[in-house]
């Protein structure tokens, strides 16, 4: 097993260029030294893998090789070809070790959560079991011939003018991007997106990271979305609600318990984020999973020496990369720079910190208010869809209540 983990690090020591391609875990590692220096490979940015830099970096790790120990693995390196193959094997090993610690956890307690972790140990092993991407596109033709006669849902209910931009809903590999000012309202519309989805389909679960707000005010938030009644008095609802008021609250909070919604609150780091996503979007069916993050330039990148802004395309890269992984669509909630206008219609170089994260995203819409004397009207302007229009649509914006209303649904 150890041969395997030396010729992954030697390998990646040799060829640096690859670590950013192989997609390579540093918990898949039994080493602890190699194990390491993933970790410092990663963290290093590319220009700066240098041998000198990496054993610099080991330096804040216990036990770790020598730079001749370094020098000596990079120089065994013949051939760099095996590297898939081998990082393959690797993570099928290591999914196999959880496996195996998951089994033995549950047998002797017999524990509903040890048996959950089981079954994700199942899941994970599972996946590194599965074949080969060839490239060849027979299944991809198949599923167009089928679909031609059968009509089949193309992705995850919302809005429905946002679902007709998207050519039907939210849909796998996707991540959406939505953009704002401060105070527009993007933390809302998140809110109200999540509503909209597990409105259509109770059995989609929403993975919803909040980097701002705690659980209770997002509750909140949720509950008065539900039950028009104000966030603000739900402060406090022992004092300021009335009685039929506290039983609406009370049908809500039943109705969200029937959902499969969940927020997370303290996960502020893209590794996180990324590992809670990977665990549960591997144990969902096709089209029932969506992750909405609140928002992107908040989480943090751990070890990075970069700039912001070269972190912020890192995240974006990784929640595109991870949004094709599993075949689910992301959202990813994003700041605008202070200097655009209110009511000025937004660009795309008006996102913050980073272009990558219009080059990472399949559409790209910003929130704003385009009419200075009427702050309830909201415009949505799609300025990038690879898969459909651009476009504008309009939203009724009831602050209070935390609630977006497309025109057509009102009554």
């Amino acid at each position: 097993m150890n041969e395997l983990e030396q010729r992954v690090i030697a390998t990646l020591l040799s060829k640096p260029e690859l670590v950013d391609a192989v997609s390579v875990n540093a918990s898949w590692f039994e080493d602890t030294r190699y194990r390491n220096v993933i970790e410092a490979l990663q963290r290093l940015d590319p220009a700066e893998r240098t041998m000198l830099n990496v054993y610099n970096e080991l330096d804040k790790y216990e036990g770790q090789l020598s730079y001749k120990n370094l020098e000596d693995m990079r120089a065994s390196v013949f051939s760099t070809a095996s590297i898939m193959s081998d990082v393959k094997a690797l993570h099928k090993l290591a999914a196999q070790r959880e496996l195996n610690t998951a089994m033995i956890s549950y047998q002797s307690s017999q524990k509903k959560e040890d048996l959950n972790q089981l079954s994700t140990a199942l899941e994970n092993l599972k996946k590194t079991d599965e074949e080969e991407d060839k490239g060849y596109l027979d299944e991809a033709m198949d599923d167009l011939n089928y679909r031609m006669y059968n009509d089949m849902p193309v992705g995850i209910k919302s809005f429905p003018k946002l679902d007709n931009f998207l050519a039907g809903g939210l849909y796998g590999s996707m991540l959406l991007t939505i953009g704002a000012r401060p105070s527009v309202g993007k933390t809302a519309y998140g809110v109200n997106l999540a509503y909209q989805i597990i409105s259509n389909d109770p059995e989609v679960q929403v993975d919803f990271f909040t980097l701002e707000m705690n659980k209770r005010e997002m509750l909140n938030r949720f509950v008065a979305r539900h039950t028009n009644i104000s966030s603000q008095r739900l402060k406090r609802p022992a004092k300021v609600l009335q009685k039929y008021e506290r039983e609406v609250v009370a049908d809500a909070i039943e109705w969200y318990r029937e959902r499969k919604l969940r927020v997370y609150d303290k996960v502020l780091s893209l590794s996180g984020i990324l590992s809670i996503i990977r665990e549960n979007a591997a144990k969902s069916k096709p089209n029932k999973y969506v992750a909405i993050v609140d928002y992107i330039g908040l989480i943090k990148v751990e070890n990075s020496r970069a700039q912001r802004w070269e972190q912020i395309g890192q995240i974006s890269r990784e929640l595109k990369i991870i949004a094709n992984e599993y075949n689910v669509p992301i959202v990813a909630l994003a700041q605008l720079n202070r200097e655009v206008n209110a009511n000025q219609t937004p660009q795309l170089s008006n996102l913050r910190d980073s272009g990558s994260i219009e080059q990472d995203s399949n559409v790209v819409g910003f929130l704003y208010r385009p009419y200075e004397d009427d702050p309830k009207i909201v415009q949505l302007t799609i300025q990038k869809n690879r898969e459909g229009a651009l476009g504008t649509i309009d939203y009724y914006f009831e602050g209070r209540y935390m609630t977006f209303i497309e025109p057509s649904e009102e009554k």
